[in-house]
């Protein structure tokens, strides 16, 4: 085995490697990487979702808790001090009683996952391409996921941090109009049909081209899941992410 150090990114797809997500990304083509219980160990923690749960103040989208297969924003958008704020004491509420949540453009909440973005830009460089991260969270099994959806034009890789999750991947069996990215539980058995069902286990990765119709239900015990969706935007700014070490900063600023 070669002793050049690899990086986040090819240590995520172990086994696979990089030639093998270009070859699936080209052919729109899924696959799941199974790995250790560890394998995830420290890449989002807790901390780190608890910690950006209580920056009510400062997000450009706040955690929306899922309720009845669809997000729920809990913003006050007549705050004095802000031109909207998150009503915590709601999501709280929410999270006590059972229900999912999401955490949108979460690319920064820790440094593995700020890091795993800035590769995945870096390998699809001549794609132009831009990532992002969402966490979903739940509790426990009562907690609910959206309706089955697709999303475009975005790839996604998903990442098993905490816990597990049982996935559902449909084909179409009817026409469906592209403007519709959801479809109701009462119409999915006319549109859809179930192609593939799954769990992942704490470990596990998924990648998941654009447009593949899917659902996740939620199984016993907590679970954090990690999506990271990626497409190509030539014409946007890359997100900076440099880490700012003000810790140590003005530690030493204090010597």
């Amino acid at each position: 085995m070669s002793d050049k150090k690899i990086s986040l990114l090819e240590a995520i797809l172990t086994p696979l490697t990089l030639d093998d997500l270009k070859e699936h990304y080209t052919d729109a083509r899924c696959f799941v990487v199974e790995g250790k219980e560890d394998k995830f160990d420290g890449l989002v923690t807790p901390e780190d979702i608890e910690r950006r749960l209580n920056d009510g103040c400062n997000a450009s989208v706040f955690a929306q808790a899922i309720k009845d297969g669809n997000r729920s924003a809990n913003v006050d958008a007549n705050c004095v001090w802000s031109p909207g704020s998150l009503r915590k004491a709601q999501l709280l509420a929410d999270i006590q009683a059972g229900n999912s949540f999401m955490m949108a453009n979460s690319s920064q909440v820790s440094k593995g996952i700020r890091k795993l973005c800035d590769q995945l830009e870096a390998f699809f460089a001549d794609d132009h391409i831009h990532a992002d991260a969402h966490l979903y969270v739940s509790m426990n099994d009562s907690g609910n996921s959206y309706n089955a959806h697709r999303d475009l034009p975005q790839h996604k890789l998903l990442i098993q941090a905490i816990g597990s999750a049982n996935w559902q991947l449909f084909d179409v069996k009817k026409d469906i109009p592209d403007s519709v990215m959801a479809i109701t539980p009462e119409t999915q058995d006319e549109y859809l049909e179930l192609a593939s069902e799954f769990t992942l286990s704490q470990g596990d990765a998924l990648y998941m081209p654009p447009g593949v119709f899917h659902k996740v239900v939620s199984v016993p015990g907590p679970r954090v899941s990690v999506s990271i969706p990626f497409y190509a935007m030539p014409t946007a700014s890359k997100m900076d992410r440099t880490y700012i070490p003000f810790a140590k900063m003005f530690a030493a600023a204090s010597l």
